[in-house]
């Protein structure tokens, strides 16, 4: 048995929704792993039969993206963690685009304040790895810097992307973080504006150490004296005794993470507004309507973190409304026109920052999709639902039919072969897909139905009409030879 046309159009929207959530929810929550990073010859080694306490090393690694109030979140919870547990250090691996509405003195402060020495490692979980603004400025902060050959830091202003009016004194805290790391005063001014090489920041004296992965890094940090706070620390770091514990953003950080793409945020916010416009046009509330109210939160949380043009944003809103109209009363003219011309113009205006600004091939193709989902789905989904033509509503009344997505109260039943909006009117909460019914009277658009047993369908029905007529007819002659007698 086949669904109806909009009950599969439902489902596969909402599926597609939430396909479209997935995307930022994979995750792991924060684990301890025994690793031996295998710690190459040039890492001092335990005597052989001599038991030694486990050193942890709490590595943090950050795929590619923004520095944002979910990072900083981790991070502070695994220096505080680290600090706990007596580890012997933390390592910090990453590429940074920047920062997002971070609180970067509550991090530095963090830094400052750590009894366990901290390495900010740049690279190489992606190609060409990076740290901009707010990444650059916490690898100067931080008390052992290394960066993959290929890395680059720089430019750091603006550190946050969101601080559009330059409040933050991104000068002077680079200038006093690079000159605690006894690297050249002239290094400030160019990291600043420029992106600078592994070469470059060693030759002015930045670079604590270059290191292509976590374990060279190791390797190299063994026996090194680090300076946290005043105290001089040698760090003791080898395979015998080492326990490296990995972390990761869990569930609700690594969804709120996402929300600071600029690309998911945007899609979010649309698809969202899609499904809920979407039923809008259908009977009650279904997941598609749940779907959608969950993406425009997450949307909603992306857009007060991210820095966006708010007269942008309310266009691409009203492009999707006047869509809707358009659609409801079948128009497709000059208002399909101007619902497409603010959809794209607001979602070519609809980040602050020329950074984060969308790719007009994603603008294209979303607007084309937009377009397609409402002047030919929709309309397509609307006309099924208005039935045949030339069959009459009040035609309807007493006629059976099948309940074909779930009534709660409203849904579809097929009647005759085809699909109409109905209402249940049953004792029961709801209808199931496939309970028999029986239209009782219509309302407006909609036909009123109730429960139906088959067993005393039409057919009995128009039986027990057959027997009645006849009994009438025999009575009708009784009486008609009755009188001739009497004549």
């Amino acid at each position: 048995m086949s669904l109806p046309l909009s009950a599969a159009v439902r489902r596969t929207f909402s599926l597609a929704v939430l396909v479209l959530i997935g995307l930022g929810l994979l995750t792991s929550s924060v684990a301890a792993q025994d690793v031996d990073p295998g710690l190459g010859e040039g890492s001092e080694r335990c005597p052989d039969g001599v038991a030694e306490d486990a050193r942890t090393v709490e590595v943090l690694p950050l795929r590619a993206g923004f520095i944002d109030p979910p990072v900083t979140a981790q991070v502070l919870d695994v220096i505080d963690l680290a600090a706990d547990e007596g580890s012997e250090l933390i390592v910090l691996q990453y590429s940074a685009r920047g920062g997002v509405s971070v609180d970067l003195d509550e991090v530095l402060d963090a830094f400052d304040a750590s009894p366990v020495p901290i390495a900010v490692l740049i690279g190489p979980l992606a190609t060409g790895a990076e740290a901009v603004g707010a990444g650059g400025l916490l690898w100067a902060a931080a008390p052992i810097r290394a960066v993959s050959s290929d890395a680059t830091v720089g430019p750091i202003s603006p550190v946050d992307l969101t601080d559009l009016d330059g409040d933050y004194p991104i000068e002077e805290r680079t200038r006093e973080r690079l000159e605690l790391a006894g690297a050249d005063v002239d290094l400030t001014d160019r990291i600043l504006d420029e992106a600078v090489d592994a070469e470059a920041l060693a030759a002015a004296g930045a670079l604590t150490l270059t290191a292509q992965d976590l374990e060279p890094l190791l390797v190299e940090l063994d026996g090194h004296t680090v300076d946290t706070g005043g105290d001089e620390r040698t760090l003791r770091i080898r395979a015998c005794e080492l326990e490296v514990r990995f972390h990761s953003l869990g569930l609700v950080r690594r969804l709120l993470h996402a929300a600071t793409t600029g690309p998911f945020i945007y899609l979010l916010l649309v698809v969202g507004l899609g499904a809920l416009l979407f039923e809008v046009f259908q009977p009650g509330f279904g997941v598609a309507g749940l779907a959608g109210l969950i993406t425009v939160a997450i949307s909603v949380f992306g857009l007060t973190v991210l820095p966006v043009t708010w007269w942008a944003v309310a266009l691409v809103v009203l492009g999707l409304v006047l869509y809707a109209i358009d659609t409801a009363i079948a128009g497709f003219g000059p208002l399909t026109l101007a619902a497409t011309a603010a959809f794209v113009w607001g979602s070519l205006r609809f980040y602050a920052a020329e950074s984060l600004a969308l790719n007009g091939w994603l603008v294209g193709a979303t607007a084309l999709v937009v377009a397609g989902f409402f002047v030919f789905v929709m309309t397509t989904i609307l006309r099924a639902q208005a039935g045949p033509e030339g069959v009459a509503l009040d035609d309807l009344v007493g006629r059976p039919g099948i309940v074909r997505s779930v009534l709660n109260p409203e849904g579809h039943v097929y009647i005759d072969g085809a699909l109409w909006r109905a209402r249940w009117i049953g004792d029961t909460k709801r209808a199931k897909v496939g309970t028999p019914v029986r239209v009782h009277s219509i309302e407006g658009a909609v036909v009123l139905v109730e429960p139906f047993d088959p067993a005393s369908g039409p057919s009995a029905a128009e039986g027990a009409s057959s027997e009645d007529a006849t009994s009438e007819d025999a009575t009708s002659q009784d009486a008609s030879a009755r009188s001739s007698e009497r004549d």
